[in-house]
């Protein structure tokens, strides 16, 4: 009986991988065993040496799964280059601008990205319907990335700009194919997870790394971690950002509802990341984004009168008590931290002066980290515009804002065609948020890559009616 087994008292032949998965076991006993000897003897590069070698197949055979879009393994490996891209794991000075283990690994996502984008161009895998003739929104969102690449060739620093812009257009064409290939439900689930992933690793770099995991600011004289937490993100606007942004993912786009363990478990680190951010835009548009959603569940003239009604009431106690209410939810405890929209209407102010002096084409992309700090009316963190609109109007003129708002209004329009209140409350979050924050600029991270999913999700040719958010049993 040396070609089958017995199971259940009946002889079954065996498959053509027992041959193999028996080689296999014997390859790995072998490699143990040589591992093992070398660990003993202290040969740690022959360790390593075995180490990956052995690596090598597994890595050539995920690789080769991934670019052929299995979803069991370009899930995966989707959620990790995201993870990677836009994580933060390292500390160094702003003016550093060395090559790192680091930047490597984002170079290489960035390669990934653009090689996954090249296969997800063949036809869809299995169940996925053609899609033919692609929507003219996608084309003009290509062509305003397109020019940010165009406007790095004037910029400031060339290479560092050419090479962010790269980043956002891979971003870009990565989600596109992955949304073409595995669907737009997987595209969603996977941006939830990297922001969980990312959220997660974050709380753990607040409370055990605060020099990475904290925000720094000068208190009393000495530069020092604070309160807020900026975590793997780089920064505590970023981090607000992202988190609110997996809320709205979640709450509205999962499919998932309050009354399933697995929801509070997504939500917890997403919301505890908000708070401890202290990201008041970020609280503000993602609660204007949910009501919204609210609005559209019926009732609409009672929650509008209520609305106004309550609108009314704050303006009435701002209008006598406005220094003291300001004061209040400032960090500073000054109201003018709140007027000057802490201090970003200053830094407007030049922007709007230096941009009427290059109004077509704008200085170039990532010029404004190298221009405004250098203002004399400015200081060294006005590393940009500090407003999405602004900043693009910088970076490339009237012609790069045109292109970008151009593709916002389509898509806006397609998804309001399609009644897709979800889709549509994602776009209140991001043009809300975008007034005090640059939202696309520099090497691609999270918030850009939400904008960037927001597009090609608006033109998923097998998007169906969402059902309404909130509803009971969901």
């Amino acid at each position: 009986m040396s070609d089958a087994v017995l199971t259940s008292g009946r002889a079954r032949p065996l498959g053509p991988a027992a041959p193999a998965a028996l080689a296999a076991a014997l390859s790995l006993g072998v490699a143990v065993a040589i591992g093992a000897a070398a660990w003993l003897e202290g040969e740690t590069v022959a360790l390593a040496i075995l180490l990956a070698t052995a690596a090598l197949p597994v890595l050539i055979f995920v690789g080769a799964q991934t670019l052929r879009w299995q979803p069991g393994f370009a899930f995966p490996v989707g959620v990790a280059l995201l993870v990677v891209q836009c994580a933060t794991f390292r500390i160094r000075d702003i003016a550093d601008k060395s090559i790192d283990i680091q930047i490597l690994l984002k170079l290489a996502c960035i390669g990934g990205m653009l090689l996954l984008a090249a296969t997800a161009l063949r036809p869809p895998r299995v169940g996925r319907a053609e899609q033919g003739v692609q929507p003219a929104g996608l084309f003009v969102w290509i062509a305003f990335l397109g020019y940010t690449i165009l406007t790095s060739l004037y910029s400031v620093s060339p290479a560092t700009s050419f090479i962010e812009t790269v980043s956002n257009l891979a971003a870009f064409l990565y989600l596109w194919g992955l949304q073409r290939q595995l669907g737009a439900d997987r595209l969603v689930r996977a941006l939830i997870a990297s922001c969980v992933v990312l959220c997660g690793l974050s709380l753990v770099a607040y409370v055990a790394m605060p020099e990475l995991g904290r925000m720094a600011d000068w208190v009393d004289g000495a530069f020092v971690p604070t309160s807020r937490l900026s975590g793997v993100f780089g920064t505590a606007n970023a981090a607000g950002a992202a988190a609110a942004i997996g809320v709205i993912l979640t709450v509205l786009f999962s499919g998932l509802g309050p009354r399933r363990w697995t929801y509070w478990a997504i939500l917890a680190p997403m919301l505890a990341c908000l708070v401890l951010t202290n990201n008041r835009m970020a609280v503000f548009a993602v609660a204007l984004a949910l009501a919204y959603v609210y609005l559209t569940r019926g009732g609409v003239a009672l929650k509008l009168a209520v609305g106004v009604l309550t609108a009314g009431v704050l303006a009435l106690l701002i209008a006598n008590f406005g220094d003291a209410i300001l004061g209040s939810l400032s960090r500073s405890g000054s109201a003018e931290e709140i007027t000057s929209a802490t201090g970003r209407s200053r830094i407007w102010a030049v922007v709007l002066e230096l941009w009427s002096q290059q109004p077509l084409f704008g200085y170039g992309e990532g010029s404004a980290k190298f221009i405004l700090p250098k203002h004399p009316l400015l200081f060294a963190a006005a590393a940009h515009a500090h407003n999405l609109y602004l900043n693009i109007l910088f970076s490339g003129g009237i012609v790069g804002l045109g292109l970008f708002v151009t593709g916002l209004i389509m898509a806006l329009r397609t998804a309001i065609a399609r009644r897709d209140h979800a889709l549509i409350a994602l776009f209140v979050f991001e043009c809300v948020y975008g007034l005090t924050e640059p939202s696309i600029g520099g090497l691609v991270s999270f918030l850009p890559i939400s904008i960037y999913a927001l597009a090609v999700l608006t033109y998923d040719p097998q998007t169906r009616r969402r059902a309404p958010a909130f509803a009971p049993g969901r």
